[in-house]
């Protein structure tokens, strides 16, 4: 058997998050795209992330009629952890990018975002991941217009579908596995993609499916 996930976007848990229609996950913006559903995002829209998947809800937004597009990030270029070649095209293209930038607050009226409120960030010393840590800059907020708000700030697998607690999960709630055959806690079951190796890309996923599939096959070899 080989475990499947889903993966699920983290919530930014601002203030005003819940309280306003037009704030978006990315995972679930890109699958509507996927699946031709077009989002309704307004005129203006606002990304907050710095990963290849706020370059890729940004760049979609733009195909997808928005005229004022921007990816607000709270550090700066040097430490965004995107493709290179993906900024510099989403620039060329007219997308802007915010640095130094985190958000605060989603600011709306009769149910609908309206804005989104940022506070403005320095940079200190590295943290556990070796970028400079972003520190808030006291009384430096300010407010954005915007129309929607697109959430990309990271992923987390979605672990919803499988029985409470019946796999040995790690501590960023990823699935655990035998380093080499890619097997679960539970004998027979074999997992891969990003609910185990975390967000990851499309070929990274397939390259751990073709280990996990070795690993299928020879167990049901004995």
């Amino acid at each position: 058997v080989l475990a499947i996930g889903a993966t699920k976007g983290l919530k930014l848990n601002i203030t005003g998050e819940a309280d306003f229609k037009g704030v978006i996950e990315c995972v679930e913006f890109l699958k509507d795209i996927a699946l031709n559903r077009e989002p309704k995002l307004g005129r203006k829209t606002i990304i907050i992330g710095g990963g290849n998947a706020a370059l890729d809800s940004a760049r979609s937004a733009w195909r997808l009629g928005c005229s004022d597009v921007t990816i607000a990030y709270r550090r700066s270029r040097a430490e965004m952890p995107a493709n290179p070649a993906e900024i510099e095209d989403a620039l060329n293209e007219g997308i802007k990018i915010m640095y130094l930038s985190a958000p605060v607050k989603v600011v709306g009226r009769d149910g609908k975002v309206t804005g989104l409120e940022f506070v403005k960030m320095q940079l200190g010393p590295p943290d556990s991941s070796g970028r400079r840590r972003p520190m808030p800059i006291e009384g430096s907020e300010f407010t954005v217009e915007t129309d929607s708000v697109i959430s990309a700030i990271s992923q987390e697998p979605d672990i919803a579908c499988f029985p409470n607690k019946y796999f040995s999960l790690t501590k960023n709630n990823c699935l655990q596995v035998d380093e080499i055959t890619l097997e679960t806690s539970k004998p027979g079951i074999f997992a891969c993609g990003d609910d185990v190796s975390g967000p990851a890309t499309v070929i990274e996923a397939i390259g751990q499916g073709q280990i996990a599939a070795d690993s299928v096959h020879r167990f049901l070899r004995g």
